[in-house]
């Protein structure tokens, strides 16, 4: 059986979103060199890990007045802050950590899916004549993800 995006969901903080344009997941491995001076050929051993990827959430609310009905105002949220009272224009608010949950419905009762927490690298919003207004977000997981079923 294939599978396409209509297929792919995103939870933020245990709340499936609403309307996800896309999403990907990559990991990587860094490798340490242990090559020795006796050695013909590289030998290497395995070092940190990470997980990255990036979603682009559509600018969409069922209430317009409800901002907790819009995904990507919650996940722009996480990153985006304004500047703390009282404190000079240098110092805003902290970024907030996001749990994140991608998933691929397989059929199954749990899917397959990556999840766990993650902080927001980047975000970006579009706006464009003739286009829906949405916002791009890049993220990293914080360590290991917590549960992985592929």
């Amino acid at each position: 059986m294939f599978y396409s995006g209509s297929n792919g969901e995103l939870h933020i903080d245990g709340k499936k979103a609403a309307r996800v344009a896309n999403w990907s997941v990559s990991s990587s491995l860094a490798l340490l060199d242990t090559t020795s001076l006796k050695d013909t050929d590289r030998t290497s051993t395995p070092g940190v890990r990470s997980t990255t990827g990036n979603c682009t959430l559509y600018y969409y609310a069922e209430d317009p007045a409800d901002k907790s009905t819009n995904d990507a105002s919650t996940l722009l949220g996480k990153l985006i802050k304004a500047k703390v009272a009282g404190e000079s224009e240098g110092v805003g608010h902290e970024a907030e950590a996001v749990t994140l949950k991608l998933r691929l419905d397989d059929g199954t009762a749990s899917g397959r899916h990556i999840s766990g927490k993650a902080w927001l690298t980047s975000v970006q919003m579009s706006m464009a004549v003739g286009e829906v207004f949405s916002a791009s977000c890049a993220f990293e997981f914080s360590g290991a993800p917590t549960e992985v079923t592929l």
